[in-house]
């Protein structure tokens, strides 16, 4: 039987190529996309392009009811997910409240809606950017963000950080959000080990994408390969880049 991943944001960019890629290897592959004709429109171009299964998700990262809406429609469609994919970011012009409530925030809230549809031994990859590293934090609140050990209280914690406006951890609302993932990542990868999931987080580096920009050094394949390491990789609570941990 072919496994299921749900990658967020798979319309276009990195996620486009990483649900490309799994496709092509048989995977089923389910195109999360907040725009509903946008994403039935990739997966219809990554069909042909491919021959694979893929179809579209009509899901939105920053609202509750959007992602519960999908899982109960996965649920209810008896699917299964051998792996979720959170790619769903932005970056640029958005203010920090709005980059805080996609990039860490949907990540969060699509892990905790789709958990009971992901099967024991599968995989949980956060798509993060080294922009996030914790050695880009002030001293204090790095300290302060890994000791934290629990969900609620990374959550309650980033809040605070909405609260101020992105401001007093010594890096900008996008490096924020990226560091809250990655220690996301380290909780998960501890609480779930018991059904031997694993959660990687993963940088794809700067790529030439809509949101890379044109200059970007690397090119779509090689941060969609980077990402993928961390939908097979049988390591845990990492963060990685081309297979390499950096943190």
């Amino acid at each position: 039987m072919a496994k299921t991943v749900l990658i967020t944001g798979a319309n276009r960019g990195i996620g486009q190529q990483v649900a490309r890629v799994l496709a092509t290897q048989g995977w089923d592959v389910l195109v999360g996309a907040r725009d509903r004709k946008k994403g039935a429109a990739a997966a219809k171009r990554l069909r042909e392009d491919t021959g694979g299964r893929l179809r579209a998700v009509e899901l939105d990262v920053t609202r509750d009811g959007s992602v519960m809406a999908a899982a109960r429609a996965l649920r209810d469609g008896a699917i299964k997910l051998a792996a979720l994919v959170n790619n769903a970011g932005i970056y640029g012009s958005a203010g920090p409240a709005q980059t805080l409530e996609t990039n860490f925030f949907g990540a969060l809230r699509t892990t905790e809606a789709m958990l009971p549809l992901l099967v024991d031994g599968g995989s949980i990859t956060n798509v993060t950017s080294s922009l996030g590293a914790a050695g880009n934090l002030d001293a204090g609140p790095r300290a302060e963000l890994l000791a934290i050990v629990e969900r609620d209280a990374l959550a309650e914690h980033v809040r605070a950080l909405v609260r101020a406006q992105g401001r007093g951890w010594g890096t900008d609302a996008y490096g924020a959000s990226k560091a809250a993932l990655d220690q996301l990542t380290r909780i998960l990868a501890r609480e779930l080990a018991p059904r031997a999931i694993r959660a990687n987080a993963t940088d794809p580096g700067w790529v030439r994408t809509d949101m890379g920009g044109r200059g970007a050094p690397r090119t779509i394949e090689q941060g969609g390969a980077s990402v993928l390491f961390g939908v097979t990789t049988e390591c845990t609570g990492g963060v990685w880049r081309d297979g390499e941990r950096i943190d």
